[in-house]
């Protein structure tokens, strides 16, 4: 009987072991669902944004301002853009501008040019998004999720690029 009562003893430590896993691999897929879920709604503010940019550019300095103040324009307001499903407003948002005729250079990305020959925009939307189980692998209780988009602006269209 001794036997059978070390069996059973065995049995609770492997399924302890084993719940302890499926819990941590739980907790896992849902921070990484959860920061895909922000991803795709930054990404969908981007590719919005750096379309709204796009559009304002014209080859002036003026242009180049109203890009800037459009790519943040649909994080503002009554009808704002927002990440975590909704109720987080995107706040850090950057815009630079690239040089070029049918493709950005890529050497020539700045967020303030000092000439204003710029057709392509990119936005790129960042948020900190919170950790529930990762919090027991790392020390930061955050990590920064972002995404990117870009567009050019021709005389015929605005496109998005990326």
């Amino acid at each position: 009987m001794s036997a059978a009562r070390s069996q059973q003893g065995f049995v609770l430590i492997v399924t302890c072991i084993v719940l302890a896993l499926l819990m941590a691999f739980a907790g896992l897929g849902v921070d990484i669902g959860r920061m895909y879920v922000i991803k795709s709604e930054l990404q969908a503010f981007a590719d919005a944004a750096v379309l709204n940019a796009a559009m304002q550019l014209d080859g002036t300095e003026q242009g180049l301002d109203r890009a800037r103040t459009a790519a943040a324009q649909l994080a503002t307001g009554p009808n704002a853009m927002k990440w975590d499903m909704g109720t987080q407003p995107i706040a850090d948002i950057t815009a630079s501008f690239a040089k070029g005729d049918t493709v950005p250079d890529p050497n020539s990305w700045e967020e303030k040019p000092t000439t204003n020959d710029r057709h392509f925009v990119r936005v790129v939307a960042s948020a900190s998004a919170p950790l529930i189980f990762l919090r027991a692998f790392q020390s930061m209780s955050f990590s920064t999720v972002s995404a990117a988009g870009v567009a050019g602006k021709t005389a015929e269209s605005v496109r998005l690029l990326q």
